[in-house]
């Protein structure tokens, strides 16, 4: 669990300087060793948190330990209900869309939601015999003159003040729905739920019809796995019309007849700020049927719209400033239509070219973002990239589709790189044929170096010239790289060459490429990558027990996914991480605790 306390006290001078101190300097009130630290130094600052009204304390529940903390919480959640502004709880295995979950994994995380599920019910008839309602209190005082009510309302200010005011939730518990009868509708203002398959789904879609008595919900996200394609309650999602407070709602994976309930909602007058929609209606994709949404120009608070395989509508609110559309766009009218649009993204394949020149003159437009599934329709359109000045993201893929000709991709090379105000690229550009596969090998890397202004990069199956990514190294603002199955286009000196040159890396993957892991070289470079979190160096052999330690410098890294051997045991990750977490406490404030 991790706490963050903001404190305001008057009672000493002491005490007043640390709380200014913290509310003023992120950097001091967002870092739980100097919190520690402080309260360890001044007794009076101590004295106030215990004391104080507001307390901001953020539980996060250790995936790796959850029961056990579960168990210790469930004791201590309702005498301090009233520190605890957060709780997040989630699974300690992060499970594919695509996995089965193992038994003993899911029955631990059933067993989870159920300790969780008696912690939070203690906390609400904790509250509740704490902070009686204002009819009781008020009907337990006799008459009273002016000043004395004044006083019992304040009494009764603070005790509310000091009550169960959870204000955020987020977990992917299985069976989480049925934590929602429990959670304080008054102070709830956050809500995140991933919903889990298992014999229980049912029963826990049927409690999602409890979101309506939260009314004080601002932010709702429920994403549902394609495991298990939940069905809503009936009404659940026009119900949600009632929170007049909500300003921010994502749905996000694969539903069972969302459609119909999406329709329901969205014919509403809404006070929705946000609106994210990246849904499948499972219903739907098996027959065929498109999945459509009503006009949205009545939503007049509307400012940020992300669709998925939602069509864009043809009416949107005048006021958007963020739309982002995953569907294929055969007319973007609507879009030109938007005079303060900033941010777009969408994946103009049907388009008029015409109209997608028209993009750049949309007057508060700042960035673009363009998605082509198919080579095709990406090499017809790639002289026109160089016209488009807000063009900062260019995504190509070939998923499903016919491979891309020598010409075809020559084209897409040359139009990438003379988009030079490009931030994100992502190139999939393979070849369909083993016997094809000598005449596609040809060099696309150094057409690329001179996209400076890069911060990710991203190169999947595509057949390049032995060593070829050796010229991506100017590209040195880079803080993710993505490196795929590009086999001889990536050997041990070009992904050598890569670690030393791109310091800033944050994210790195280099996977199935031709790398001998054996290497010193490459692994003593990718361990002076000092603010790498993710690597994946999966797909390629040679790692050796030595090899896995050059990284334990890596203090920063918060994931590693390497290929196991003979050599490179289980006790030989084990002991990796605790070489990591032991840099990590060495590079802890002095006296942090």
């Amino acid at each position: 669990m991790v706490g963050v306390n903001r404190v305001y006290a008057s009672e000493s001078v002491p005490s007043l300087a640390l709380s200014i101190a913290l509310e003023h300097h992120p950097a001091l009130s967002s870092s739980p060793q100097v919190l520690c630290a402080a309260a360890r130094a001044c007794k009076a600052w101590r004295q106030a948190v215990q004391q104080c009204a507001v307390c901001n304390t953020a539980v996060v529940l250790d995936p790796s330990k959850q029961l056990q903390q579960l168990h210790s919480f469930a004791q201590w959640l309702p005498k301090h209900a009233a520190l605890v502004d957060s709780i997040t709880a989630v699974a300690d295995a992060a499970i594919g869309d695509f996995e089965e979950p193992e038994e003993d994994l899911w029955q631990s995380h059933l067993e989870a939601t159920q300790q969780l599920l008696r912690a939070l019910h203690a906390a609400a008839v904790a509250d509740e015999g704490a902070t009686p309602g204002p009819g009781a209190a008020a009907a337990a005082l006799p008459a009273s003159s002016g000043a004395e009510l004044r006083n019992s309302t304040q009494q009764q200010q603070q005790q509310q003040q000091h009550g169960w005011r959870l204000a955020s939730f987020s977990s992917d518990l299985p069976g989480a729905p049925a934590l929602l009868h429990v959670l304080p509708a008054h102070s709830l203002t956050h809500l995140d739920l991933q919903l889990q398959p298992g014999a229980g789904a049912e029963e826990a879609s049927a409690e999602l019809s409890q979101l309506t008595r939260l009314s004080s919900l601002q932010q709702l996200h429920l994403g549902s796995s394609h495991r298990v394609q939940y069905q809503l309650p009936d009404g659940c999602l026009a119900g949600l019309a009632q929170l007049s407070q909500l300003t921010s709602l994502k749905l996000t994976g694969v539903w069972r007849g969302i459609k119909q309930q999406l329709q329901q909602l969205l014919v509403q007058p809404l006070p929705l700020q946000q609106l994210v929609l990246v849904v499948m209606d499972r219903a739907l994709h098996s027959s065929g049927q498109d999945q459509d949404l009503p006009d949205l120009a009545h939503l007049t608070q509307l400012t940020h719209l992300s669709l998925g395989s939602c069509g864009v509508p043809s009416t949107l609110p005048a006021q958007l400033q963020v739309l982002h559309a995953g569907s294929q766009c055969t007319d973007l009218a609507a879009v030109l239509a938007l005079k303060q649009l900033q941010c777009l993204t969408l994946s103009p394949e049907l388009a008029e070219q015409r109209q997608l020149l028209e993009l750049a003159k949309l007057p508060a437009l700042q960035e673009l973002h363009l998605y082509y599934n198919g080579p095709v329709d990406a090499a017809a359109a790639a002289s026109n990239w160089k016209s488009l000045p807000q063009l900062r993201g260019l995504d190509v893929q070939s998923w499903y589709v016919e491979a891309p000709s020598r010409q075809q991709i020559a084209a897409i090379l040359a139009g990438a790189a003379a988009a030079t105000q490009l931030t994100q690229l992502q190139l999939s550009l393979p070849c369909a044929d083993a016997a094809l596969l000598q005449g596609h090998v040809m060099p696309m890397c150094g057409s690329l170096a001179g996209l400076t202004r890069l911060k990710e990069m991203r190169l999947h199956r595509m057949r390049l010239v032995p060593g070829d990514a050796l010229a991506l190294t100017p590209l040195t603002g880079l803080t993710r790289l993505e490196l795929y199955d590009l086999h001889d286009g990536v050997g041990e000196v070009a992904a050598t060459a890569l670690a030393c040159s791109l310091k800033h890396l944050q994210h790195l993957e280099c996977i199935s490429c031709s790398v001998n892991l054996g290497s010193t070289e490459f692994l003593a470079a990718v361990g002076q990558l000092k603010q790498l979190t993710y690597l994946n160096l999966r797909g390629n052999d040679g790692l050796t027990q030595q090899g896995v330690m050059q990284l334990t410098g890596l203090s920063r890294l918060q994931r590693l996914h390497v290929d196991l051997n003979e050599e490179v045991t289980d006790e030989v990750w084990d002991g990796f991480w605790a070489a990591v977490r032991q840099q990590q406490q060495q590079q802890l404030p002095a006296g942090s605790c």
